[in-house]
């Protein structure tokens, strides 16, 4: 399972904007920066590089951007300042358990940035392995790297059947069918539950609370 974070595991409320904003006024001292940008379902960096260009500073300077975006973000991503999302961590232990089931992330995070987001839940353990935001990308190149992680570490030549993307995004639905993988959409971030319908995952839930369907549907599958 290639699991999404913000929007999917977590809500962030904002610390991930608050910290970027933050790291652009001392690096490069313009203020509110990422105020304005959407960042729901998007490729990191893709839209820093935006925010670059739209404030015309040098591209060169970025690996100076993240090193004071991740300090930040260690500041802002507490679980005061973020909410664990229902239902997330009795499928992912549920998931340990059955054995049959791997757990790998699919983000477009980048890797610091998020681990340090899961790391205020303690739920980096659940996540040995994954894709991330490595470079400005399409979403689906992103879950693409995962499966190849997933398949490394694991050791296991997954099929395209046998992956389930597990995302809040239509950008998630659209990323899982191109690379024509099983793709499992909750309504709880960046899209509505109406739109996430008209754009038909195999499965469609309110919330990761409805742990049964989820795995009814698992189990289904499994046996088609």
């Amino acid at each position: 399972m290639l699991w999404d974070i913000d929007g999917t595991i977590l809500r962030a409320k904002g610390a991930g904007r608050r910290a970027m904003n933050q790291a652009f006024a001392e690096t490069f001292g313009i203020e509110g920066a990422f105020d304005d940008v959407v960042m729901h379902g998007r490729i990191d960096l893709d839209f820093i590089a935006e925010v670059f260009a739209d404030h015309e500073v040098d591209k060169r300077k970025l690996e100076d951007f993240l090193f004071a975006y991740y300090r930040a973000l260690q500041k802002e991503a507490t679980p005061e300042n973020m909410e664990l999302l229902p239902g997330v961590v009795d499928v992912l232990q549920e998931a340990e358990r059955r054995g049959y089931l791997y757990n790998a992330l699919g983000t477009g995070n980048v890797e610091v940035g998020a681990r340090i987001k899961l790391d205020a839940f303690d739920l980096n353990h659940f996540f040995p392995v994954g894709g991330f935001c490595e470079r400005p990308a399409h979403r689906y190149e992103v879950l693409d790297n995962a499966i190849e992680q997933a398949k490394a570490y694991y050791g296991i030549e997954f099929a395209p059947r046998d992956v389930i993307v597990i995302g809040d995004t239509v950008r998630d639905i659209e990323a899982a069918r191109k690379l024509k993988v099983r793709v499992v959409a909750v309504a709880t971030g960046g899209s509505r539950y109406e739109e996430l319908a008209a754009h038909q995952p195999d499965l469609l839930l309110p919330d990761l609370l409805e742990q049964a369907r989820l795995f009814a549907w698992i189990e289904e599958h499994a046996s088609a």
